[in-house]
């Protein structure tokens, strides 16, 4: 049996996690510029755990948790998540083929690129279990599935066998194993103003008074106190990996400004567009802060705790201006 469904779909490398929904929503008539929905998700953001039995110890995130990012999406934009995790792929993959027959794409992840052939320089070189992928179809007569991927135009095909063992990984805090998603849209799509608008401010709320200390301005003050009490050479590690797109200890810095590049340039955009001057304002901090951002990491390899505790306090400084700038 063969089905497939004809989708938009948008080529934006490392928005794996938001791609498939943004080819969803363009397919129901509201077509978001391209890291709109990442930023309004959370992403360019901060959060800080420390755990004494984790490994590392101490983790640093500019980011978003996709899990999260999604959920956060769900109350903003207003559709609604259905899914399905943790059980065994004999028992997921014919559900989201049912899906497929009904017409409704699937997100699938998080993957592991290494079964993904058409990353060459990942497949079955590298195991980087943090990618997601839209299946809009599949061939049991070729046993492979049809996909779009945020890197790719047009549509990639993969083994039944690849997929299966790309599938079976378990991400703790991010994803379970043989994950999968469909979103149902119900009502009207917000146009790209009053979205814009809802989620900055809902970005800003979360920041500025998070419901926890782990997040936001009140984290970045947490972690320059006890940025001094860091041990392990992991845990520094993992702040420039997850500062840096895509995660990974760089050579260069060139993106390792904790996603405040994206953040800064929807808010540009967006406060170009509609005559919004803090907004525009908004963009230029986080342009500074990216830069801040970009000397921590620096500093980070060197395990300079000093110099990143007075940076992080300056890019908390800056950073709670823009938030208070972006609220309407």
């Amino acid at each position: 049996m063969k089905s497939i469904i004809e989708m938009p779909h948008r080529v934006c490398e490392s928005t794996c996690y938001i791609n498939g929904l943004e080819d969803i929503l363009e397919s129901r008539g509201e077509k978001y510029p391209d890291y709109m929905l990442s930023v309004l998700g959370g992403m360019g953001e901060f959060s800080y755990f420390r755990f004494k039995r984790a490994v590392p110890p101490e983790m640093v995130y500019f980011g978003a948790n996709p899990k999260y990012l999604l959920a956060d999406l769900e109350k903003i934009i207003g559709f609604k998540q259905e899914i399905i995790e943790n059980k065994v792929f004999k028992n997921t993959f014919p559900l989201l083929k049912a899906y497929i027959d009904r017409g409704l794409p699937v997100i699938a992840g998080a993957l592991d690129m290494f079964y993904l052939h058409y990353y060459s320089d990942l497949y079955g070189k590298q195991h980087v279990p943090i990618h997601y992928i839209m299946v809009v179809g599949y061939n049991d007569d070729l046993q492979k599935i049809y996909a779009h991927d945020c890197t790719f135009s047009g549509v990639q095909t993969i083994s039944y066998n690849d997929f299966e063992k790309a599938l079976n990984v378990s991400v703790p805090g991010m994803s379970r194993k043989n994950t999968i998603r469909v979103f149902h849209i119900d009502k009207e799509l917000p146009d790209e103003l009053e979205l814009a608008k809802k989620g900055f401010n809902f970005r800003a709320e979360k920041m500025l008074n998070p419901p926890v200390s782990l997040l936001g301005i009140p984290a970045m003050k947490k972690l320059s106190k006890e940025i001094f009490d860091w041990k392990d050479p992991e845990s520094f590690k993992h702040l420039v990996m997850y500062a840096t797109v895509p995660p990974h200890v760089p050579k260069k810095f060139d993106n390792s400004n904790g996603m405040r590049k994206w953040k800064s340039a929807v808010l540009k955009s967006l406060g170009e567009k509609y005559g919004i001057a803090g907004w525009v304002e908004a963009a230029n901090l986080f342009t500074r802060s990216g830069e801040l951002i970009t000397d921590i990491c620096k500093a980070a390899l060197q395990f300079d705790r000093s110099l990143i505790s007075g940076l992080i306090l300056k890019v908390a400084e800056i950073e709670e201006k823009a938030y208070r700038l972006i609220q309407t």
